[in-house]
C-alpha cells in the first residue's frame, strides 16, 4: 500500500474515534472566580468525568478542613472490615452514656438510660447517612482508630486525605481547647461554655491555624479519586456492601441545599457533606462530595471544599449549587 494511502486510511480511522468528553475548561476558570468572590472564604473544586477521566480543578491541590466529610472513607472502612470477618452487619454494638460524642448526634438525643446496643448496619447508617458524631467516634473506636481510615485510603493509592482524630478530640481543637479523651464524658455544654469564656483573638488565632491544619484534611483532587473509586467499585469486594452504603449516601437528606440544588431535575446524587461551627463570624468548614448522575446517564465526580468563610450559612450553601450549575453547564 502507498505511503499516501496508509497515512490518510490512519487520519481516516482516526476521525471515527468518538471525541473525548471534556470540560469546558473557560468556562469554569472564569465562573470560579466569580463564585469564590461570593463565597468569603477559600473555596477548593475538583471535578472528574467519569466517562473518559477528564479533570478539572480550583485550589485542587490545597489542603482543607473535611468535618464529616471523613465519615464516607470511614464507613468504606468499617465494611472493609466487615469484609475481612472482623465484624458482622447484624453484630450488636454495646454504646453506653459515656461514649456520647459532641454537636451532631441523633443517637445521643435518643439515647436511654446508661447502656444500648446498636446493631453494625444501623451504625453505619447513622454516620454515612445522618452524620452522627457518637456513631462515627465509635465505629472509629472499633475498628481501631482513625489512623485505620488513612491507611485504607494509603493502600488504595489515595495520599491526599488524612482522618487523624476522634470528634471529640478535634472539634475543641479547632478553637484551641482540650479535646475529650475517651476517659472523658465529652460534655457540649462546658466546651460552648469554654469557647464562649474564650478570650476572641486567642478563638480567632486558634481558628486561623485549624483551617491550614494538615490533620482531618483532604485535597479536592484526592477527594475526587476516591470517590471515582468508590464510583468504579474498587473499594469493597461484595457488591451488596457496595450498594447497601451507595443507597445510604443517595438517600440522605443532609446538604439538600447544597450540590444537589445546583443539579437539573432527575439527577441522582450520591454524597457526604461537612460542616464546622461559625465562631466570630468566621465558618471552619461547609463541604460536600458526591457522585452525580444527570439524567441523560452521565456522570461525574464534584468536590466541593469551602473553609474561612464571612457568609452566612444560606449563602454558603448557595456556592455549592451555584458550583454545580457550572459543572453540570461546562460538560461536553
Amino acid at each position: 500500500m502507498p505511503a499516501r494511502l496508509c497515512l490518510a486510511t490512519a487520519f481516516a480511522c482516526l476521525a471515527a474515534l468518538p471525541a473525548y468528553a471534556d470540560w469546558d475548561r473557560a468556562k469554569l476558570d472564569q465562573g470560579i472566580a466569580a463564585i469564590e468572590q461570593k463565597s468569603k472564604g477559600r473555596l477548593g473544586v475538583a471535578l472528574l468525568d467519569l466517562k473518559d477521566r477528564q479533570q478539572w480543578s480550583h485550589r485542587g491541590a490545597e489542603t482543607f478542613p473535611m468535618q464529616s466529610v471523613f465519615k464516607l472513607p470511614l464507613a468504606v472502612a468499617v465494611l472493609q472490615a466487615v469484609e475481612a470477618g472482623k465484624f458482622k452487619l447484624d453484630q450488636k454494638i454495646t454504646v453506653t452514656r459515656r461514649d456520647l460524642s459532641l454537636f451532631h448526634s441523633p443517637l445521643a438525643k435518643a439515647f436511654k438510660g446508661e447502656r444500648n446496643e446498636y446493631p453494625l448496619r444501623e451504625l453505619i447508617r447513622l454516620v454515612a447517612g445522618e452524620s452522627d458524631n457518637t456513631a462515627a467516634d465509635l465505629l472509629m473506636r472499633e475498628i481501631g482508630g482513625p489512623q485505620v481510615v488513612t491507611k485504607m485510603l494509603r493502600d488504595g493509592g489515595i495520599t491526599g486525605i488524612s482522618v487523624d482524630r476522634y470528634e471529640r478530640q478535634f472539634q475543641p481543637e479547632i478553637y484551641g481547647l482540650k479535646g475529650f479523651s475517651w476517659d472523658e464524658i465529652a460534655d457540649e455544654q462546658k466546651l460552648r461554655a469554654d469557647l464562649k469564656a474564650l478570650d476572641p483573638q486567642k478563638r480567632i488565632a486558634a481558628l486561623s491555624q485549624a483551617l491550614k491544619d494538615k490533620r482531618d484534611a483532604a485535597t479536592p483532587e484526592a477527594s475526587a479519586l476516591f470517590l471515582e473509586g468508590w464510583a468504579k467499585g474498587n473499594w469493597l469486594r461484595d457488591p451488596a456492601h457496595t450498594a447497601f452504603l451507595d443507597r445510604i449516601i443517595t438517600e440522605t437528606k443532609i446538604g439538600a441545599d447544597r450540590i444537589k440544588a445546583g443539579l437539573p431535575e432527575g439527577s441522582r446524587l450520591a454524597h457526604r457533606t461537612g460542616a464546622g461551627l461559625t465562631t466570630d463570624g468566621i465558618n471552619h468548614a461547609t463541604n460536600d462530595i458526591g457522585i452525580v448522575t444527570l439524567p441523560n446517564g452521565r456522570r461525574f465526580v464534584i468536590a466541593i471544599y469551602l473553609t474561612g468563610s464571612r457568609a452566612g450559612a444560606p449563602e454558603r450553601e448557595a456556592v455549592h449549587a451555584a458550583m454545580a450549575r457550572l459543572a453540570v453547564s461546562a460538560l461536553r
